[in-house]
């Protein structure tokens, strides 16, 4: 299952299919009548470097922790917004769009489709075809339409933007300035959400040199071609980025003559550019597979359809795991960006929360399958945003925190933004986010082929550790997390709803993990010293009437269906809860999770492949399939993007299902993989996995009727004997040891 399939063009934007290159994504509607190309660029975002940091937090921390550890916590929340807030993110925006109106052509008969294995997006309506793709090599966008009849078409472009357009016979250009400043959406009261008074927002512009066969000709800011059988445009985006800590450039002569001339530099054969791009993308995409032996030609929408009907799951989930290797890699590439909110795929200038880097859960999710479904290489771009942040991130550290160290709250920017923003504080103030990100990069750095990257790693879990290390408070004879949230969560106290506590489970585990990452990888002496003699007086977690307690002590929750599974992160996506090292720990995680879930009404995308995740390391197949099905059901939209309701886009939940599906057929505990650990019963059927990475080693498996029947590895590893046949085949790199539950 390699191919999305429509029998009609996209009606809206939530209906187009996403390309891209790792630098500009491109949402093509698939039309040979009115053809729509929405076009962004990773580096077009509102705003310039800003400091947001303050000694009134400093100042208050303090305070703040007082009031916790009396028991007064709705004081706390309330010192804190006022106290310890900083200044919203900047926004991700949409670039500009391509509108093509053809005449002539056929439109009688249309076959929409998007090959995920080669990144080439096609439309055939009777004797007309066009195609376009997204190079990285060569670092444009080529779409070329061929008819057998001739056709006539008026090509114009279009920003929400500060824009302006400038057309001849064989080019256009669509160019402007981004805005100072654009408001969260959520932000309802605004008056001037939308700022250009600073007149300092970077320059953009979207050039195009256009070849054909027919008669062209410029209308004012429209280019009309007439007496065509072919049409080849070659597309490229430019900003005025100069960096994350310098002033973009404002200068749109400058960023033009820029694009024009990589334009210029480019070999306009589109056969050459398009094999060269097909190599490219296929030597990541097939560098790992999976099958559940269930093809089918279905259109996609009537395969989703089919499924909210009762059809079986396996054939759309294969689907949907490869189209989450895609948008990896189309959207995350070296020296590019790292994949946002909504990758590199944006088309509001106020984006659902500002698509930005949102690193409670949402930036990490984006990568938690990447190195195990082979895209290493497409992790660079989070490694570079996470460094580049770590400058920032020391200032906040010291000077929000009074602490050595790195850290970084819940919205990061193209600017690197650290500090926290403003709102509720079970969000707002979440200074170990930095925290996570290190511990995220170190866990693909351990699943290997990132050495080349090996002193930036260590200096991000170095600090992100130095900064858990003295952020942490001593108190009735044990180190905490004060103040500390989970996330977006609130319990009750004293009769109100409070969202500060201290030592919450989520805190702790982030701590544990890093502490355990920095042992392993740091090569700081006085920090492993210190790590030794804390570690192991950290307060411990507990257990609740529900599970795992999620704060310090057991509270009353309002909301018991949260969609945050936050207090299980020591279990996943971390590893110092064990399935079998820690079993009791793990009932209590299992208890929270299933309450979590048994009471959830709400059809989040990436709240639903985070539960798959879970459950599949539960080892709960049956529970990871119900989830599933749901999320087919209602958390997906027509092109198979991850809904947020209430229509909202978000990526982290089409690219937290490859995790999810990952953890499904693979696991690993202290140096041993077990096989299908969570299969549910109507995939057991037949199947298999080529060269999944797991710590270095590509495994590749075969089973049948739930039993693995043949095994290899290219390196010495250890496999769990559970769920493998007696006589399968296997080779001498791989070795069978007892299940660790035995």
């Amino acid at each position: 299952m390699h191919t999305l399939r429509y029998k009609k063009s996209a009606e809206n934007w939530r209906e187009a299919l996403p390309i891209g290159n790792g630098f500009t994504g491109v949402m093509v509607y698939g039309s040979n009548k009115k053809e729509r190309l929405c076009f962004n660029d990773g580096t077009l975002w509102s705003g310039y470097p800003k400091n947001y940091n303050t000694a009134d937090s400093l100042e208050n921390l303090n305070k703040v922790r007082q009031l916790i550890f009396e028991g007064r916590n709705s004081e706390a929340d309330t010192l804190c917004e006022k106290k310890l807030k900083g200044f919203y993110s900047e926004t991700f925006l949409p670039l500009g769009d391509i509108i093509l109106n053809l005449k002539g052509t056929d439109k009688n008969i249309i076959a929409r489709s998007l090959d995920l294995s080669t990144g080439v997006h096609c439309v055939k309506s009777g004797d007309c075809e066009s195609e376009i793709f997204s190079s990285y090599p060569d670092k444009v966008t080529v779409y070329r339409i061929k008819s057998d009849r001739h056709f006539s078409v008026k090509i114009k472009a279009k920003s929400k933007l500060h824009h302006c357009v400038s057309a001849s016979a064989d080019s256009f250009t669509l160019y402007g300035n981004a805005p100072d400043y654009a408001a969260p959406n959520y932000l309802r009261t605004e008056l001037f959400p939308i700022k250009y008074n600073e007149k300092k927002g970077m320059a953009f512009c979207l050039c195009a040199q256009i070849y054909t066969d027919g008669v062209s000709e410029s209308r004012k800011s429209s280019v009309k071609i007439t007496d065509a059988t072919e049409l080849t445009m070659y597309f490229k985006t430019e900003t005025g980025f100069n960096g994350f800590d310098k002033m973009p450039c404002t200068d749109t002569t400058a960023v033009i003559k820029k694009c024009k001339s990589h334009l210029d530099s480019v070999e306009k054969n589109y056969t050459v550019l398009k094999k060269r791009h097909m190599a490219d993308f296929s030597r990541l995409y097939n560098q790992q597979s999976i099958s559940f032996h269930q093809d089918t030609d279905m259109p996609t929408d009537e395969l989703l359809k089919a499924i909210r009907k009762g059809s079986d799951e396996k054939a759309l989930c294969e689907l949907l795991y490869n189209y989450g290797k895609y948008m990896i890699i189309s959207g995350s590439r070296n020296g590019g960006q790292a994949l946002n909110l909504q990758g590199i795929w944006n088309h509001a200038v106020r984006p659902p929360w500002s698509s930005n880097y949102t690193v409670n859960i949402n930036t990490q999710m984006n990568y938690w399958g990447a190195s195990r479904a082979g895209l290493s290489e497409c992790i660079e771009p989070l490694i570079q945003m996470v460094y580049e942040a770590l400058g920032n991130g020391k200032k906040t550290a010291e000077i929000n925190y009074g602490c050595h160290g790195f850290a970084c709250n819940h919205n990061v920017d193209l600017w690197r933004k650290t500090p926290p923003v403003q709102g509720d504080a079970n969000y707002m103030l979440a200074p170990l986010c930095g925290v996570w990100l290190a511990n995220e990069i170190y866990a693909h750095y351990k699943n290997g082929f990132l050495h080349t990257y090996a002193d930036k790693i260590r200096e991000i879990v170095t600090e992100a550790a130095r900064f858990a290390n003295e952020y942490l408070v001593l108190y009735n004879g044990q180190y905490v997390v004060c103040p500390s949230a989970s996330p977006e969560n609130v319990f009750l106290n004293n009769g109100k709803r409070c969202k500060l506590d201290y030592a919450s489970a989520f805190d702790m585990g982030l701590v544990k993990q890093s502490f355990k990452n920095a042992l392993e990888f740091s090569e700081n002496t006085l920090l492993k010293t210190e790590i030794y003699e804390k570690y192991p007086k950290l307060y411990p977690f507990k257990s609740s009437a529900n599970g795992i307690c999620e704060w310090h002590k057991e509270y009353d929750t309002p909301e018991k269906g949260h969609r945050h599974f936050s207090p299980l992160y020591a279990f996943y996506p971390a590893d110092t809860i064990g399935y079998y090292s820690d079993s009791e720990k793990t009932e209590w995680i299992r208890q929270l999770f299933h309450y979590r879930t048994n009471n959830s009404k709400q059809y989040i995308g990436w709240s639903a492949a985070w539960a798959v995740c879970l459950a599949a390391r539960l080892r709960e197949g049956e529970t990871a399939r119900k989830i599933i099905r749901s999320m087919l059901s209602h958390s997906v939209f027509k092109n198979l993007f991850c809904v947020h309701p209430p229509f909202y886009f978000q990526i982290d939940g089409n690219l937290g299902f490859v995790a999810g599906i990952n953890e499904m057929l693979l696991t690993e505990e202290h140096g041993t993989v077990e096989l299908l650990p969570a299969l549910p019963h109507n995939f057991a059927v037949s199947g298999a996995v080529r060269d999944m990475v797991v710590n270095g080693v590509k495994i590749s498996f075969v089973w049948e009727k739930g039993t693995v029947v043949s095994v290899y590895a290219d390196k010495p590893v250890k496999i769990s004997a559970k769920h493998i046949s007696g006589n399968a085949v296997t080779e001498d790199t791989v070795e069978i040891v007892p299940s660790l539950s035995e």
